[in-house]
């Protein structure tokens, strides 16, 4: 079985699904369920984990319906102000009413990343651990170490670092964002997502400038605690649904077939339940 621990759906009905005021699709720029799916049959791909978009902020309606739509087909992460003081019943609705298995942190989005580490975070981490649920962190390598603490506070708390932890490619020798990467592997909790590589690379397929940095991310994590991931629609501008697949399953060489088994599905469905 191959799942896809990675990716975006919007609503081609905006009448129906509104956008939100933060952010919206480029003209053109399509992402529906059925067309995810085309995609996904094409591949092989079994399963996949809808991450709510930004273009519906806090309106998670249309991946909840997606949900009601393919029972278990996918699973999905939600988005919720974890400023908000009731956050955590909105998750708590989000995850016993509507079926999603965790929800999204946006370090960028923070005046101070360190804001989502802070005491005043810790019922919504403890509501987290007591659903059984994830928490998935897209940020810059930069902005990991703000968050540590608060990981280190809930180690039953499982979190997915998206896109590699986001650290650069063609750093300095030294690697020191990619070092806090690899600082994270400190907690058995952690995961680590295997996705974004063709957008993060700068040279073409097989983006060989990302491989070494994922072997590292791998020795220190090991295979256990990654997971593969499209970030479709933005594939589709940047390879390919299928060549996301490819790159990881036949051009990361040091990849055994073991270690395929988990990064294709045994690690995601440590996380996520799709039934």
């Amino acid at each position: 079985m191959i799942i896809d621990s990675h990716l975006h759906v919007w609503s081609d009905d905006e009448a129906r699904y509104p956008y939100g005021e933060v952010s919206r699709p480029e003209t053109g720029d399509r992402a529906s369920v059925e067309l995810l799916n085309e995609h996904m049959a094409e591949a092989g791909v079994e399963k996949a984990v809808i991450v709510q978009p930004i273009h519906y902020l806090y309106d998670n309606r249309y991946v909840a319906d997606c949900l009601a739509r393919f029972p278990g087909r996918f699973a999905a992460v939600c988005l919720v102000d974890p400023k908000d003081p009731a956050a955590p019943d909105q998750l708590e609705e989000l995850v016993r009413g509507r079926g999603f298995g965790g929800m999204r942190l946006h370090l960028s989005r923070q005046d101070d990343p360190s804001a989502l580490a802070a005491s005043d975070q810790d019922p919504l981490w403890r509501r987290v651990e007591e659903l059984s649920v994830c928490l998935i962190v897209l940020g810059r390598a930069t902005e990991l170490p703000a968050l540590e603490p608060i990981v280190d506070r809930f180690p039953d708390v499982k979190v997915v670092l998206d896109h590699l932890g986001g650290p650069p490619v063609g750093e300095e020798p030294t690697h020191p964002l990619l070092g806090n990467v690899l600082r994270m592997a400190r907690y058995p909790n952690v995961y680590v997502k295997v996705s974004n590589m063709n957008r993060m690379s700068k040279v073409p397929y097989p983006h060989r400038d990302t491989h070494d940095m994922v072997r590292r991310i791998y020795d220190a994590f090991g295979p256990e605690r990654l997971m593969w991931g499209t970030d479709f629609p933005h594939v589709l501008t940047a390879g390919g649904y299928v060549h996301a697949l490819e790159l990881v399953r036949d051009e990361l060489d040091f990849l055994t077939n073991e270690d395929k088994d988990w990064l294709f599905s045994g690690t995601v469905q440590k996380v996520w339940n799709f039934e």
